[in-house]
Protein backbone atom coordinates (compact mmCIF):
# COMPACT_ATOMS: atom_id res chain seq x y z
CA UNK A 1 0.00 0.00 0.00
CA UNK A 2 2.49 2.58 0.76
CA UNK A 3 4.61 1.42 -2.50
CA UNK A 4 1.10 2.20 -4.58
CA UNK A 5 0.53 5.94 -2.78
CA UNK A 6 4.40 6.56 -3.07
CA UNK A 7 4.35 6.57 -6.70
CA UNK A 8 0.67 7.77 -6.80
CA UNK A 9 1.48 10.71 -4.65
CA UNK A 10 4.66 11.44 -6.93
CA UNK A 11 2.67 11.47 -10.39
CA UNK A 12 0.06 13.35 -8.96
CA UNK A 13 2.89 16.11 -6.93
CA UNK A 14 4.44 16.03 -10.71
CA UNK A 15 1.38 17.05 -12.87
CA UNK A 16 -0.04 14.17 -13.68
CA UNK A 17 -3.50 14.71 -12.16
CA UNK A 18 -6.34 11.94 -12.66
CA UNK A 19 -9.30 12.94 -12.92
CA UNK A 20 -10.30 11.24 -9.77
CA UNK A 21 -8.28 11.80 -6.97
CA UNK A 22 -9.98 9.45 -4.57
CA UNK A 23 -9.02 6.33 -7.14
CA UNK A 24 -5.53 7.35 -7.20
CA UNK A 25 -4.86 8.47 -3.52
CA UNK A 26 -6.70 6.49 -1.08
CA UNK A 27 -5.40 3.75 1.91
CA UNK A 28 -7.51 1.28 1.40
CA UNK A 29 -5.43 -2.16 0.59
CA UNK A 30 -8.30 -3.41 -1.35
CA UNK A 31 -7.68 -1.13 -4.04
CA UNK A 32 -4.57 -1.74 -4.49
CA UNK A 33 -4.75 -5.50 -4.42
CA UNK A 34 -3.17 -7.24 -7.72
CA UNK A 35 -3.96 -10.88 -8.63
CA UNK A 36 -0.76 -11.75 -9.45
CA UNK A 37 1.33 -9.32 -6.58
CA UNK A 38 -1.78 -11.40 -4.05
CA UNK A 39 -0.40 -14.51 -5.14
CA UNK A 40 3.10 -14.31 -4.97
CA UNK A 41 2.74 -12.93 -1.72
CA UNK A 42 1.12 -16.12 -0.43
CA UNK A 43 3.59 -18.02 -2.56
CA UNK A 44 6.94 -15.99 -1.00
CA UNK A 45 5.96 -13.49 1.74
CA UNK A 46 6.54 -10.65 -1.36
CA UNK A 47 4.27 -9.01 -3.67
CA UNK A 48 3.51 -6.14 -5.48
CA UNK A 49 0.45 -3.66 -5.99
CA UNK A 50 -1.35 -2.57 -8.66
CA UNK A 51 -0.04 -0.63 -11.47
CA UNK A 52 -0.83 3.05 -10.68
CA UNK A 53 -2.24 5.01 -14.21
CA UNK A 54 -0.11 7.34 -15.02
CA UNK A 55 -0.31 9.97 -18.40
CA UNK A 56 3.03 10.43 -19.47
CA UNK A 57 1.58 12.62 -22.86
CA UNK A 58 2.23 15.88 -20.90
CA UNK A 59 5.34 15.33 -19.24
CA UNK A 60 8.16 17.01 -21.46
CA UNK A 61 10.58 14.17 -20.87
CA UNK A 62 8.38 10.94 -20.00
CA UNK A 63 11.23 8.55 -19.69
CA UNK A 64 12.55 10.55 -16.82
CA UNK A 65 9.01 11.16 -15.31
CA UNK A 66 8.04 7.26 -15.55
CA UNK A 67 11.35 6.09 -13.72
CA UNK A 68 10.85 8.96 -11.12
CA UNK A 69 7.17 7.99 -10.28
CA UNK A 70 7.85 4.18 -10.11
CA UNK A 71 10.58 5.32 -8.15
CA UNK A 72 8.72 6.92 -5.70
CA UNK A 73 7.42 3.46 -4.32
CA UNK A 74 10.44 2.13 -2.78
CA UNK A 75 11.08 5.78 -1.73
CA UNK A 76 7.80 5.98 0.07
CA UNK A 77 8.52 2.68 1.49
CA UNK A 78 12.30 3.15 2.43
CA UNK A 79 10.86 6.56 4.38
CA UNK A 80 8.61 4.38 6.19
CA UNK A 81 10.97 1.95 7.23
CA UNK A 82 12.74 4.99 8.34
CA UNK A 83 9.97 6.22 10.56
CA UNK A 84 9.12 2.87 11.99
CA UNK A 85 13.00 2.60 12.40
CA UNK A 86 13.35 5.80 14.58
CA UNK A 87 10.19 4.53 16.46
CA UNK A 88 12.30 1.45 17.65
CA UNK A 89 15.13 3.61 18.08
CA UNK A 90 13.85 5.45 20.37
CA UNK A 91 11.98 2.77 22.78
CA UNK A 92 15.09 0.71 22.98
CA UNK A 93 16.64 4.00 24.28
CA UNK A 94 14.04 3.32 27.40
CA UNK A 95 14.15 0.00 27.86
CA UNK A 96 11.12 -0.88 25.95
CA UNK A 97 10.92 -3.54 22.57
CA UNK A 98 8.67 -3.62 20.22
CA UNK A 99 8.19 -6.10 17.79
CA UNK A 100 5.36 -4.45 15.56
CA UNK A 101 7.51 -1.66 14.41
CA UNK A 102 10.27 -3.56 13.94
CA UNK A 103 8.23 -5.57 11.39
CA UNK A 104 7.34 -2.63 9.94
CA UNK A 105 10.75 -1.24 8.98
CA UNK A 106 12.01 -5.06 8.06
CA UNK A 107 8.96 -5.25 5.63
CA UNK A 108 8.93 -1.56 3.95
CA UNK A 109 12.87 -2.58 3.71
CA UNK A 110 12.10 -5.70 2.09
CA UNK A 111 9.56 -4.20 -0.19
CA UNK A 112 11.89 -1.19 -1.25
CA UNK A 113 14.80 -3.70 -2.10
CA UNK A 114 13.34 -6.20 -3.61
CA UNK A 115 10.95 -3.16 -6.01
CA UNK A 116 14.56 -2.77 -7.73
CA UNK A 117 14.27 -5.91 -9.60
CA UNK A 118 14.05 -5.06 -13.25
CA UNK A 119 11.53 -7.43 -14.23
CA UNK A 120 8.18 -6.06 -14.73
CA UNK A 121 6.11 -4.69 -12.83
CA UNK A 122 8.43 -3.53 -10.48
CA UNK A 123 9.86 -0.52 -10.18
CA UNK A 124 13.37 -1.46 -11.52
CA UNK A 125 11.71 -2.14 -14.51
CA UNK A 126 11.01 1.24 -15.50
CA UNK A 127 15.02 1.59 -15.98
CA UNK A 128 14.49 -1.21 -18.68
CA UNK A 129 11.01 -0.07 -20.13
CA UNK A 130 11.87 3.16 -20.81
CA UNK A 131 14.67 2.02 -23.55
CA UNK A 132 12.29 -0.19 -25.22
CA UNK A 133 9.71 0.30 -27.76
CA UNK A 134 6.16 0.20 -26.39
CA UNK A 135 5.40 -0.43 -30.68
CA UNK A 136 7.56 -3.65 -30.36
CA UNK A 137 6.95 -6.85 -29.63
CA UNK A 138 9.46 -7.64 -27.08
CA UNK A 139 8.40 -4.61 -25.05
CA UNK A 140 4.54 -6.45 -25.05
CA UNK A 141 6.40 -9.92 -23.85
CA UNK A 142 8.80 -8.55 -21.50
CA UNK A 143 5.57 -6.59 -19.57
CA UNK A 144 3.44 -9.43 -20.24
CA UNK A 145 5.11 -12.13 -18.61
CA UNK A 146 7.32 -10.16 -16.09
CA UNK A 147 4.84 -10.99 -13.40
CA UNK A 148 5.10 -14.91 -14.20
CA UNK A 149 8.64 -14.94 -14.64
CA UNK A 150 8.51 -13.27 -11.02
CA UNK A 151 6.46 -15.50 -9.62
CA UNK A 152 8.19 -18.55 -11.30
CA UNK A 153 11.08 -16.94 -8.94
CA UNK A 154 9.36 -16.92 -6.09
CA UNK A 155 8.19 -20.90 -6.89
CA UNK A 156 11.18 -21.80 -6.75
CA UNK A 157 12.57 -20.26 -4.03
CA UNK A 158 9.81 -21.10 -1.93
CA UNK A 159 9.46 -24.94 -2.60
CA UNK A 160 12.82 -26.14 -4.28
CA UNK A 161 15.34 -23.81 -2.30
CA UNK A 162 16.83 -22.57 -5.13
CA UNK A 163 17.22 -18.84 -4.03
CA UNK A 164 18.27 -16.97 -6.80
CA UNK A 165 16.65 -13.61 -5.88
CA UNK A 166 16.54 -13.72 -1.73
CA UNK A 167 20.32 -14.79 -2.71
CA UNK A 168 21.40 -11.49 -4.42
CA UNK A 169 19.11 -9.32 -2.10
CA UNK A 170 18.63 -10.96 1.29
CA UNK A 171 21.99 -9.11 2.07
CA UNK A 172 20.97 -5.63 0.96
CA UNK A 173 17.76 -5.89 3.45
CA UNK A 174 20.08 -6.55 5.88
CA UNK A 175 21.99 -3.62 5.80
CA UNK A 176 20.06 -0.98 5.15
CA UNK A 177 17.49 -2.45 7.82
CA UNK A 178 20.66 -2.16 10.10
CA UNK A 179 21.50 0.98 8.68
CA UNK A 180 18.10 2.03 9.29
CA UNK A 181 17.89 0.49 13.16
CA UNK A 182 21.51 1.69 14.50
CA UNK A 183 22.86 4.64 15.79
Amino acid sequence: MVNAEGQAFVATSMGDVHPDRSRRLHFNAFLHLDILGSISFLIAGFGWPKKVDINTKQFADPHLYTILIRFGGPVANFLMAGIAGSIVWVMTRYGAQDRVFTMVAIVNVTMAVYHLIPIPPLAGASLISTFLDPQKSAYRIYTRFGPYVLLGLFFLERFYQWKPVSTLLNAWVVHAFNFIITD
